[in-house]
């Protein structure tokens, strides 16, 4: 095995173990003393590898989105043929349930949000994990800019549409991890989720009846809809 090879399986056996404690414990229960003993390696060697436990965590949490936002160009490129409107639902859809299916993940927010907590992080990584979420935000934008071309989506600055979805989004999906948050929302997460999005869209479409907002009689259907059951049930949030 070369040199440069075993630096990598090194490097990769610190991740792995970081990952574990981790999302055990994690970041301000973690100790870097047990992520080197379950790596077989020294303290010292995952701070050669790493600068900082910062870094390391949010290296982890960086990684276990890497692929679901690289393939985002080729996941939209599938769905042309849609209208604008539910290439948008589709495309915050995906962005919804990837956090759902990985809520560890999503404690990227967190992190990068608090780095006076943490400690400063390395530009390079800040950096990395910025063009991963700018990614969804282009991607948006060039739908939108598509849906303009088209007729579908009225003329407005596209770049701010796109920063109101992820914003709405990732806020939605950050309170639905309080859980006082989500006994004052009251309704099951995707409802509240999906009618957010509605809510956005019915402003841009050129036909506002395409959207899928309900109003009158199937919005007066919804209330209450989210019983007690629905808050307390154990493990089902959303």
């Amino acid at each position: 095995m070369s040199r440069s090879e075993k630096k990598s399986k090194t490097r990769q056996a610190i991740l792995d173990a970081a990952r574990q404690v981790f999302y055990r414990e994690d970041y301000l229960g973690a100790n870097v003393d047990e992520i080197a003993s379950i790596a077989n390696v020294s303290k010292g060697a995952v701070y050669r590898y790493f600068p900082s436990k910062a870094a390391l965590y949010v290296w982890v949490l960086g990684e276990d989105s890497k692929d679901f936002f690289t393939a985002a160009e080729s996941r939209v490129a599938r769905t042309e043929s849609l209208s604008t409107a539910d290439r948008i639902r589709k495309l915050w859809h995906d962005y919804a349930e990837h956090w759902i299916r990985n809520p560890d993940a999503f404690r990227i927010f967190w992190a990068v949000d608090n780095e006076a907590l943490i400690g400063e992080l390395p530009g390079d990584l800040t950096d990395r994990i910025a063009d991963n979420w700018k990614r969804s935000l282009e991607i948006t934008q060039r739908v939108l800019d598509e849906g303009v071309a088209r007729g579908e989506i009225v003329p407005i600055d596209t770049w701010l549409a796109a920063q109101a979805f992820w914003t709405q989004a990732t806020a939605l999906l950050d309170h639905d991890n309080v859980r006082g948050r989500r006994k004052i929302r009251g309704r099951p997460f995707r409802e509240t989720y999906g009618f957010a999005i509605e809510l956005l869209l019915r402003g841009m479409l050129v036909e506002p009846g395409e959207s899928k907002l309900p109003i009158g009689e199937d919005a007066a259907a919804g209330e209450g809809a989210a019983g007690e059951s629905d808050l307390e049930a154990a493990g089902d949030r959303r």
